[in-house]
């Protein structure tokens, strides 16, 4: 919420993280205060609010913030960057990569055309073209941070930018076409009974957004320090996750480093959780609301050495469909489902063994109870072996083979026909399988555990069992 100061001599603005908007806003304006005022004295911080002058807010510094911040993403910058460092004398390969380079820059977006028009860099006018630069540097700054996907478009309608307080909120998702859709909004078709909600301040929100095709903001509102602390813990964790992963796998994105900061680090985030997401192929901003329960699952995965890197792949149903496994694991654990389906759609494979015992393991977790101890899960593997060195290979597969329908299909009476006649055949006691005929809902993760240890060899079951001591 904003607040006009009338009799404060020292700020004449008061902004409140009232809901997610203001508390963006306010992340962003704060690391807009820090770049052009160092000596504090326009803005002050309290727990709930912020307190500032709004003549400190101008296009002027507005845009030299922009600059500062997204430097070599803009294109001028780009161009002007690798001018300065352009060295006639330099290898003639990496001349002209430089060259390439900074052509395409010229030519990158409408603005850029625009100014350079036909303006080629060919080693020999540098200063014509840095000349350019400067001379049209806001207007630069301006179009191409306005218009850039992963800039202010991503967030909010290009149009608004700079414009005072309105009565449609300037955010994607959240504006409004008055003349087309105006009557429509209003209950009954009267406007007077639509309530909308928009701040100059609002501009600010990108800045408080960590970028990726996916980009997050954690609303860590339990006060203002917080919300600022949450982003510098998270940039720091995406910095080191970027540097630590192989280049392979940077696929995983920023909702990865966010649940591996939780699940790795106690004090990152430890109470409900509202995460603001703003994908660049949608028009809308989505909420991922994280509860303390589910956050005490994700620390638990560390407490128990559960391998969550496994589960980094996406798993191929057609050639024009594929379920991320991680982000469905995820979705699950936040919204405390168990992961039943996944485990039975990987179960279909004789390829997935570890990363199965991964998700049962999950599953004890979401389920809030402990099923299998250790002691179940050496007398499971246990019989698994005994059976796989008893009866052949063809047999073994067929049975395997019939378990795995039959508990996709929920048909657990067949289940437990199954095993006991597995058992006969064999000729192995299955002393774990009286908890399932007792109650085969509750102890499911019995049944996946025994299905999934008839596929693999006795090494795998071995170490399976080494790890979850």
């Amino acid at each position: 919420m904003k607040t006009i100061l009338e009799n404060n001599t020292d700020f004449n603005v008061k902004l409140e993280p009232s809901d997610w908007r203001f508390s963006a806003a306010i992340v962003g304006l704060l690391e807009y205060f820090e770049y052009i005022d160092t000596l504090e004295t326009s803005y002050k911080v309290e727990d709930e609010y912020i307190l500032y002058n709004s003549e400190l807010i101008t296009k002027e510094n507005y845009l030299k913030f922009v600059e500062k911040k997204y430097g070599e993403n803009l294109h001028h910058k780009y161009v002007e960057l690798n001018l300065e460092h352009y060295n006639q004398d330099n290898n003639e390969n990496d001349n002209t990569y430089i060259i390439k380079s900074i052509n395409e820059k010229l030519s990158g977006n409408t603005i850029m055309k625009k100014i350079f028009k036909k303006i080629k860099f060919d080693g020999t006018n540098r200063d014509e073209i840095l000349s350019l630069v400067n001379k049209h540097r806001e207007e630069l700054i301006l179009e191409t941070f306005r218009n850039k996907s992963d800039m202010y478009k991503n967030y909010c309608n290009t149009n608004q930018l700079f414009n005072e307080n309105q009565k449609y909120c300037r955010l994607v998702g959240y504006y409004i076409d008055a003349p087309k859709k105006g009557k429509s909004t209003g209950f009954g078709f009267n406007m007077s009974s639509f309530v909308g909600q928009d701040i100059q301040e609002f501009d600010f929100i990108p800045f408080a957004f960590i970028n990726d095709r996916e980009s997050l903001f954690i609303n860590d509102n339990y006060e203002i320090n917080r919300l600022t602390s949450a982003k510098q813990v998270f940039q720091e964790k995406i910095k080191a996750d970027i540097e630590n992963l192989e280049l392979e796998n940077k696929y995983r994105g920023i909702k990865y480093s966010l649940f591996k900061g939780i699940i790795e680090s106690s004090d990152f985030i430890e109470y409900d959780v509202e995460v603001i997401v703003k994908d660049r192929d949608k028009d809308y901003f989505e909420t991922l609301y994280i509860r303390k329960q589910s956050i005490d699952i994700l620390k638990k995965i560390n407490e128990r050495k559960i391998d969550y890197n496994s589960l980094c792949f996406s798993y191929k149903i057609n050639d024009n469909y594929y379920i991320d496994i991680y982000k469905k694991v995820m979705e699950c654990i936040l919204n405390n489902t168990l992961l039943d389906d996944v485990i039975d759609l990987l179960l279909k494979e004789k390829k997935n063994y570890y990363t199965v015992y991964q998700l049962i393991n999950i599953n004890d977790l979401i389920r809030g109870e402990k099923i299998m101890d250790d002691k179940i899960r050496k007398i499971i593997h246990a019989c698994a072996n005994e059976v796989r060195n008893k009866i052949p290979e063809n047999k073994l597969e067929s049975y395997r083979q019939k378990l795995t329908s039959s508990i996709i299909f929920k048909d657990y009476d067949r289940v437990c026909q199954i095993l006991l006649q597995l058992s006969g055949y064999s000729d192995v006691y299955f002393s774990f399988a009286d908890e399932l005929f007792m109650d085969f809902e509750k102890n499911k993760d019995i049944a996946y555990t025994f299905i999934n240890a008839l596929g693999k060899s006795n090494k795998f079951n071995e170490n399976t069992n080494e790890q979850n001591k």
